[in-house]
């Protein structure tokens, strides 16, 4: 029996001691009294070491309260009889891990003393695994409902704390406005580190070249590593993981050698995560405001659509319109009714005083224009936001969709917000160049003018200028009355009068033929000038074209030549004056112009002040006759000429071909035209035959 008894204690000692879990065999005081080799495979610790040792030193420093429980009612401190049971504790490697343990105690009695046997078993990796699981499952579910990149990031973190043994955890994504990264979210130790979130402290560190790269970096040793200087960060060791084009998730250390490979593989899993929760918010992000901006677009059409009938409408008005104050008193009423516009008003600018004068105003807010006084400087300053300066100097629309921003409020925004207004557009109506005034828009929404809406309004306010300048016109042909006025002309610097001290000899003018296209024709003579100075002068005059010579006579020259519509002479045919004279010599320049009585004369002066520069008037005569029956008649015989045949009587007339005897004749007449001499006689012809039956087809009728 004692034979047998001993085979079988030698058997059971092998076999614990070959076992692979660990053993311990614990005293009624706690202390360790055996331990086998697996110990040290779980613990770290070499057998030999644990004997005599409390069996607290082998779990973790934060057991709690229910751990602790667990093993008083199984480590025998009394004699009495345990039973055999599976707990779960967590140990302690002697490295300072922690480690997930499965423990069987059971109770035996040996040597008159009471012993514990505990089988230990190390499930870290499996328990390790199952949280990863639950935290990446619950971390799933949070991005599914989470509504915004801080929150996911915020999320991330969270998880990432519990999940890392370092709890040095941040994320920071990039701002594509400020070109960098930026920090979103941080864990609480990040805090005991900096000040803003930032573990690097320069924008173009290590983060933002893993982001770069688009890559994942560990460094181990910071210290050792030439990719960052550890003067600017508190980190020794550090694991960072891009999240595509979206930013970096940062795992640090403040000891060397703190990440492994397992590590890594659950940053990746973190990160896929993360990205796939931003990659859905910003799609969202992204659809929300194409659907935003296509309601927008869609609200901007419909209103343009509104705004287009309406001026199919004004169309009829300005066709039908007959005077100034009809047309501008029902633009502003038509279109104050149109929503979203809440108020109208056209103004002009007054010469003598800069200021831009009401003429006719329309919608809720008449009392607006009570409080506020808008002068036009010469030089507007960087600080003057005022949109009608700005379109009067500039000649394009002015739009500001914010009135209500950025303060210290201008007396006109002031005005504008008490009445409610929160966006305006100032249109300048102009024809030709020529200003006519000012058509301004107010709406109580913010963001009422885009992009379409201007370019709609600044078409109609050139129909509206075409419409004024024809209203002058018509003034013109239909007036039985007219005002002469001449005007002494101080400047020479930016017209033909500039001929006579940067060329010699004078200008006279002989005679103005406006152009379908707007353009002039001019023809004019030099007296004491050397022709070919003045031709190779005109070649240098962006606004003069195709000038010739048509004649030399005796010691004055004539030519003709090309103004574009810019010019003085085009802008005072376009508004309906005749130019009667215009001479300019070493001594004096002189103008002198016909308007009908109707007519604003200091409309014509501040128009000769802004193209000629300093002017005079000097004489004004009126008279009870019309002032374009010449050009009444010139106008129907010339629309029944064709362009070539115009061209060719013009020339012969101011190159004397009608004299007697002639001063030019047809062969030379040719050659000037640069065309055939027959071609040059049977346009002559025509156009005598359509000259002679219009008088003679009058006075017959």
């Amino acid at each position: 029996m004692t034979s047998n008894h001993s085979s079988d204690e030698r058997h059971f000692e092998r076999l614990v001691q070959t076992a692979n879990t660990g053993v311990l065999i614990v005293s009624s005081d706690e202390t360790i009294q055996y331990a086998n080799p697996y110990v040290e495979d779980i613990f770290g610790h070499s057998p030999d070491t644990l004997i005599g040792k409390p069996f607290s030193e082998l779990l973790s420093e934060n057991t709690d309260e229910t751990d602790q429980s667990e093993i008083e009612a199984h480590v025998p401190n009394s004699g009495e009889h345990q039973s055999t049971q599976t707990v779960q504790l967590r140990g302690r490697h002697s490295e300072g891990h922690k480690l997930f343990l499965d423990v069987v105690f059971s109770a035996f009695e040996g040597d008159d003393s009471q012993y514990v046997s505990a089988i230990i078993r190390d499930i870290t990796d499996h328990r390790f695994l199952e949280t990863q699981l639950k935290a990446l499952t619950h971390l799933s579910r949070e991005h599914k409902t989470a509504d915004s990149s801080s929150t996911i990031c915020d999320s991330t973190v969270t998880a990432a704390s519990t999940l890392f043994e370092q709890p040095i955890v941040a994320i920071e994504l990039y701002d594509d406005e400020a070109g960098r990264l930026e920090p979103c979210s941080w864990a609480s130790e990040v805090d005991n580190l900096t000040t803003d979130g930032r573990l690097f402290r320069d924008d173009r560190s290590l983060p933002w070249s893993v982001f770069a790269k688009q890559e994942t970096q560990v460094i181990q040793d910071l210290s050792a590593s030439d990719e960052t200087d550890t003067e600017k960060t508190p980190l020794q060791s550090v694991l960072i993981h891009s999240i595509g084009s979206h930013g970096v998730f940062i795992v640090g250390a403040t000891d060397a050698q703190a990440f492994s490979e397992s590590d890594t593989a659950l940053a990746n899993l973190l990160v896929s995560n993360t990205y796939a929760a931003l990659d859905r918010i910003s799609r969202e992000h992204e659809l929300e405001e194409e659907k935003e901006e296509l309601e927008e677009e869609t609200q901007a059409l419909d209103r343009v659509q509104r705004l287009n009938n309406d001026i199919r409408d004004l169309t009829k008005v300005l066709t039908n319109s007959h005077t100034r104050p009809e047309i501008t008193e029902e633009i502003c009423t038509r279109l104050a009714a149109s929503e979203p516009y809440e108020f109208a008003w056209f103004g002009a600018l007054d010469p003598g005083s800069n200021e831009v004068v009401p003429e006719a105003f329309a919608g809720n807010g008449d009392t607006y224009l009570d409080g506020v006084t808008i002068t036009v400087d010469e030089e507007l300053t960087e600080t003057d936001h005022e949109p009608i300066g700005h379109a009067i100097h500039d000649r394009t629309p002015q739009v500001d969709n914010s009135i209500q921003e950025d303060p210290p409020f201008e007396s006109w925004r002031q005005s504008a917000i008490q009445h409610g207004y929160r966006s305006t557009i100032a249109v300048p109506v102009v024809h030709q160049d020529t200003l006519y005034g000012i058509l301004s828009l107010y709406a109580t929404e913010s963001g009422v003018f885009d992009q379409l809406e201007v370019a709609v309004l600044q078409e109609f306010g050139e129909m509206i200028g075409y419409a004024l300048n024809a209203e002058e016109r018509r003034q013109a042909f239909t007036s039985e009355q007219s005002v002469e006025l001449a005007f002494e002309v101080h400047e020479r610097t930016d017209s033909l009068f500039a001929m006579t001290t940067e060329v010699a000899g004078e200008f006279h003018l002989e005679n103005l033929v406006e152009r379908r296209d707007g353009r002039t024709t001019m023809f004019f003579a030099n007296k004491g000038g050397d022709p070919q100075e003045v031709v190779k002068w005109a070649d240098n005059q962006s606004d003069i074209s195709n000038l010739r010579l048509l004649t030399d006579r005796d010691e004055e020259c004539l030519f003709e030549c090309v103004l574009e519509e810019s010019t003085v002479w085009s802008q005072l045919l376009q508004r309906g004056a005749m130019v009667i004279d215009a001479v300019a010599d070493s001594d004096s320049t002189r103008i002198v112009i016909r308007i009908p009585r109707s007519a604003d004369p200091r409309a014509f002066d501040a128009l000769l002040e802004e193209r000629l520069g300093d002017v005079d008037l000097v004489a004004r005569r009126e008279y009870d006759e019309p002032i374009m029956t010449a050009q009444e008649f010139e106008a129907e015989y010339r629309d029944r000429l064709t362009e070539r045949q115009d061209e060719v009587l013009q020339t012969a007339y101011y190159a004397g071909y009608f004299e007697w005897p002639r001063e030019t004749k047809s062969g030379e007449l040719a050659d000037i035209l640069g065309i055939a001499q027959p071609t040059v006689s049977r346009h002559i012809r025509a156009s005598e035959d359509e000259f002679l039956s219009m008088v003679y087809e009058d006075e017959a009728e």
